[in-house]
């Protein structure tokens, strides 16, 4: 990472680390890995984020359907077809982002 690629927050960011060290050189490539550290660390946060949403919304699905588990579609309620896509849309929404954020490839 260099300083061209930061952003103004990051520069911001960078400086007051720098304040905590001797403001060298050396100091601003310390400074550069823990922004780049702290990064990566708010990504996987988020990316726990997305797969904790997905997971829940997957689970509401599940136990929205249980209760009607062998029988035909036709004699499950709409209103309960309906929280069901919902949550089946929220959990591949989150997905979705997750792959993004994450750069996998899905199909």
């Amino acid at each position: 990472m260099n300083l061209s690629d930061c952003t103004k927050a990051d520069l911001i960011w960078i400086i007051k680390t720098m304040c905590k060290y001797d403001l060298s050189e050396r100091s601003l490539r310390l400074a550069l890995r823990d922004l780049e550290y702290k990064k990566e660390q708010e990504q996987l946060d988020r990316a726990d984020q997305l797969v904790k949403t997905a997971r829940d919304a997957s689970q509401r699905y599940i136990e929205l359907l249980k209760p009607y588990e062998g029988m035909p579609l036709m004699d499950v309620p709409m209103d309960v077809l309906q929280q069901a896509d919902a949550a089946l849309a929220e959990s591949r929404a989150a997905n979705k982002q997750w792959a993004k954020l994450m750069g996998v490839k899905m199909k």
